[in-house]
Parts: C-alpha cells; sequence; structure tokens
C-alpha cells in the first residue's frame, strides 16, 4: 500500500499563497473558515480587533489578575479577553480611586 500523495508543485509566489490561505472570499475558500469553525469556537478574535502587549508588574499582582480573570472566565464561561476589557473597563470607570491610591 502506498500512502504517498501525489501533489502539485509549490507555488512560485509563496507570499500570495500563504495570504490566500487567510482571506475570505465566496468561493471554495468560504467554506473553509479555519481552526475556528473546526473548534467550535466563535470567530471573535477575527472580527474585533485584538492587540497583545505586556508589561512588567509585581508577580503577586501578576497572580492576582490570572486568578480573577480565571475565576470569572469558568464562572461566566466568557472567553478570556472578554473577561479581560470588563476588567479593565471597571478599572477605568474607578480611575479616580486608582488615582487616590496611587
Amino acid at each position: 500500500m502506498n500512502a504517498r500523495k501525489n501533489l502539485p508543485p509549490p507555488p512560485t509566489d509563496i507570499g500570495a499563497a500563504m495570504r490566500r490561505r487567510y482571506t475570505r472570499d465566496s468561493g471554495k475558500n468560504a467554506a473553509r473558515s479555519g481552526s475556528s469553525a473546526r473548534s467550535g469556537r466563535r470567530d471573535t478574535a477575527r472580527t474585533a480587533e485584538m492587540d497583545r502587549r505586556s508589561w512588567y508588574m509585581p508577580r503577586e499582582s501578576a497572580d492576582a489578575l490570572a486568578q480573577l480573570v480565571d475565576d470569572l472566565h469558568f464562572a461566566t464561561r466568557r472567553p478570556k479577553h472578554e473577561v479581560l476589557a470588563a476588567v479593565i473597563a471597571v478599572a477605568l470607570a474607578h480611575r479616580s480611586e486608582i488615582e487616590n491610591r496611587l
């Protein structure tokens, strides 16, 4: 039994081929919506503008924030990025209290 597949040669423009993998259209690529469709996850990460940042902070603060996000995630079953956005929104609403602490 031969498990080898006969595949076409690779495209000459690799960049264009890679971009096509992540472009949505009404053609055959529309049926292939990526890993979110296969895993049953909602497509919020692709539709919402997301950004990844990092800050240095005391380990105790980082651990407390991670624990809060985990607790709220499991309590509400909402994605962690939504939980963190809600935590930040509450902090922004209480900015004067934060300023007083500092």
